[in-house]
């Protein structure tokens, strides 16, 4: 069930948002009919310029893709609400993923919608803050020893062996960079170019490849002249793709060690599944791009960096691009006069105590005279 051929009109694109979200798509580009769809309005996410991380950052203009604002906070939405609605036209008896969190959340809340079951397997270390959506949602968590590649492995296997149909958000799942198509499709209605740069957080890179697959849609049908070149962003605790770029390898070798990174959601080191990394390194030399891969301090500091700049709540996987920004302008790899959109991809409710110490506020008198007085002394406000 997956497109082979695209046909794109103009009129496809240039409207306001329709209350479909990604569905308003639907005739260019998604494998299910109408009455299949399961949906809970994804898609139609912001564009949101800040002029002051483009000053941070080094860079012309700088603009955000708002993956956080999609229903259940993740980019994740889109592939899910792709791979459910193909369950419900096909009649599969339910729901499976591999999860370090988001995907789980997603696949629980649509299997919901579908009124259908859901199982998500995780790996064992994933903390409760991110297994409480899903259960919310009425999903079944397991929890499995070793990494998530250990879960991806046994999630493909329930697939097989329940007929359920598998949203891991991998390229194990045909839908999940169909899913992420819109978001080249968006941000073609929001810009009057095409950016410069794309900066894509990847685990095994579904969502990178599936905007960069779009945008040679869009320029074979002729509506745009240049594609975007694409960033790949890791964590660099795990970074099997960004690795593979570096080193100038053909292809993507597994991460030869456990996972040593606080950023959860994209700790995937593509253990016996490889060639799906191989596909992600395709699309970024395809596109002219390159591989960045974020130490964690300075993913916290991004993530505190996007609240204060720019009042956007992002978790440490979604805040990782704009920490990739600054490093590939230090290092010549993206110009000072570019305009780069950054992929937000998760809420920071995800993971909200992720990026902030330990902090008491302050504890006052309920009496002006003290607010004003503490107010003066830590803002230098002068208030009297």
């Amino acid at each position: 069930m997956v497109v082979t051929e695209r046909a794109f009109e103009r009129q496809h694109f240039g409207g306001p948002a329709t209350g479909e979200g990604l569905w308003r798509f639907a005739d260019v580009m998604l494998p299910v009919g109408a009455r299949s769809r399961v949906t809970l309005w994804e898609g139609d996410t912001p564009l949101l310029s800040s002029r002051a991380l483009a000053r941070d950052v080094g860079v012309g203009e700088l603009l955000i893709k708002d993956e956080s604002r999609n229903p259940t906070g993740t980019f994740k939405d889109r592939c899910v609400a792709v791979a459910a609605s193909v369950a419900v036209e096909i009649g599969a008896p339910g729901l499976v993923c591999a999860s370090t969190g988001n995907a789980g959340a997603s696949t629980a809340a649509y299997a919901a919608r579908a009124g259908l079951p859901a199982v998500i397997l995780i790996p064992a270390q994933t903390p409760p803050s991110k297994m409480a959506q899903a259960l919310t949602y009425g999903a079944q968590l397991v929890a499995v020893e070793g990494d998530y590649s250990d879960a991806w492995r046994l999630a493909r296997m329930a697939a097989e062996t329940l007929g359920y149909v598998n949203t891991t958000t991998t390229y194990v799942s045909p839908y999940s960079a169909e899913g992420s198509r819109p978001v080249a499709y968006e941000l073609h209605e929001q810009l009057p170019q095409p950016p410069d740069w794309i900066v894509v957080p990847c685990g095994a890179g579904a969502l990178l490849a599936g905007i960069h697959d779009a945008y040679g849609d869009l320029r074979a049908a002729g509506l745009i002249d240049r594609t975007p070149r694409m960033l790949a962003v890791q964590p660099a605790g795990c970074a099997p793709i960004v690795r593979a770029f570096e080193e100038g390898a053909e292809r993507v070798s597994a991460w030869p060690e456990a996972p040593s990174t606080r950023v959860g959601s994209l700790a995937d080191p593509l253990t016996g599944y490889e060639r799906e990394g191989d596909l992600t390194l395709d699309a970024v030399r395809a596109s002219g791009g390159a591989g960045i891969a974020v130490p964690d301090d300075e993913t916290m500091a991004a993530v505190r960096r996007l609240g204060s700049r720019a009042g956007v709540f992002a978790e440490p996987g979604g805040a990782i691009g704009l920490a990739a920004v600054e490093r590939a302008v230090a290092a010549g790899v993206i110009a000072a006069d570019a305009t780069v959109v950054c992929c937000v991809t998760g809420n920071g409710l995800k993971d909200p105590f992720a990026a902030v110490p330990d902090v008491e506020p302050p504890v006052l008198a309920a009496e002006r005279d003290a607010l004003m007085q503490w107010l003066s002394h830590a803002h230098g406000t002068g208030v009297k």
